[in-house]
């Protein structure tokens, strides 16, 4: 026997043909784009998230002074309601329509007036009999100045002192 390769059954390296060359080029080309794909987007995912961090952080810094000046803005808005209404309901005209629905066995001992939202009116009265307080009651709710008019607690017997709420509507 001989030492002697047997070249028969070694086998043989085929080239690769040209076709296949040029697949794992183009996927080389292919994987090289998608890495810097990745990468690009990658980068400008940090920069979005950066910049949100930034302008979170101004927001943060700018909602004090916003609050305030919201604030200022309703107050403003609220004492210009007050100033209009308290123009259009001047109390000596209150004072004057009360009094003309007041019976004479009645009185007067406080009255509040509220510009807050509308013109409220919560009037302490003293009347001698029931009869007088239904007629303060009745007048106020046929006055045309006058609505949502709510009698207080009362007791029917002797002198009656009781609270009154009512809405300002003028004329």
């Amino acid at each position: 026997m001989t030492d002697h390769p047997d070249f028969a059954t070694t086998p043989r390296r085929r080239r690769p043909h040209r076709w296949e060359v040029t697949a794992v080029a183009v996927a080389l080309l292919v994987l090289a784009w998608a890495a810097r794909a990745a990468w690009t987007a990658r980068v400008e995912t940090q920069a979005a998230r950066a910049e949100l961090y930034e302008m979170r952080r101004e927001m943060d810094a700018v909602r004090p002074r916003l609050r305030a000046l919201e604030a200022r803005s309703t107050a403003g808005v609220e004492r210009r309601a007050r100033a209009a209404a308290a123009g259009a309901a001047p109390p000596v005209r209150i004072v004057d329509a009360v009094a003309a629905v007041l019976p004479a066995e009645a009185r007067l001992e406080r009255l509040s007036i509220d510009y807050g939202r509308g013109v409220s009116l919560e009037m302490q009265v003293v009347a001698r009999d029931a009869s007088a307080w239904d007629r303060l009651v009745d007048g106020l709710e046929r006055a045309p100045e006058f609505t949502d008019v709510e009698p207080g607690p009362e007791t029917r017997e002797g002198e009656l002192r009781t609270v009154l709420h009512a809405r300002w509507v003028g004329r």
